[in-house]
């Protein structure tokens, strides 16, 4: 299956997860949703614009693809997963490496084919930390984590919050995919809107095949 710029605005969420195509997944989103830097302008004083940079090495780390949640990868690189993803690396040898890979990160699959959605601001809403940081309960893993805003979606009976990280200045990175955290409870809505967005090339990856 291909996935569309027009499917991926139209996704509902609702999707056979075992017969995801995992290169169309990567190549439809390094075409559409990856190598972009979103420019949002905000309701914060503090903060009235926000630059979002969305790398292609951000996305495997969106979908559990890390040394911490995959046992079995060939590579810990997290650009050369994602060149391994648009080519042989497919849902079935990543199932058969880590057999409990699949259970615990199947819906960040899900969450990585919403982004598009997300990152353009269709039904989802936008929620910033600040203000909870020192919490010493709520705010500790966001402190711990630099993160500063969080997206939000909920879609098929299910919620996708992807936690954005500061980088430098005014940018933000895409760090972690959360699935039904209640910690987007405790953050306080902001109004955001996308005034622009620019797509930067992507950084020369080393290639890592699959092993037969």
């Amino acid at each position: 299956m291909t996935y569309t710029l027009e499917w991926l605005k139209t996704f509902d969420g609702e999707i056979d997860i075992l017969n995801v195509k995992m290169d169309c997944l990567a190549n439809t989103i390094e075409k559409n949703v990856s190598q972009y830097k979103y420019i949002y302008q905000t309701n914060m004083e503090n903060c009235p614009e926000i630059i979002l940079s969305v790398p292609n090495s951000s996305i495997p780390h969106l979908l559990g693809l890390s040394r911490e949640h995959h046992v079995n990868l060939p590579t810990n690189n997290a650009g050369s997963i994602f060149e391994g993803l648009k080519d042989d690396w497919t849902l079935e040898r990543l199932n058969k490496a880590d057999n409990g890979w699949f259970n615990e990160n199947k819906f960040k699959i899900v969450g990585t084919l919403l982004l598009y959605q997300m990152l353009h601001v269709m039904e989802c809403k936008f929620y910033t930390t600040d203000g909870i940081l020192n919490r010493r309960k709520v705010g500790r893993r966001f402190k711990r984590d630099h993160i500063y805003f969080v997206v939000f979606k909920l879609s098929n009976g299910i919620s996708y919050t992807v936690e954005l990280s500061h980088e430098k200045g005014n940018q933000y990175f895409p760090r972690s995919l959360k699935i039904n955290d209640t910690s987007v409870t405790d953050c306080r809505e902001i109004e955001l809107r996308l005034i622009n967005k620019i797509r930067f090339k992507p950084v020369k990856t080393r290639k890592v095949k699959w092993a037969s």
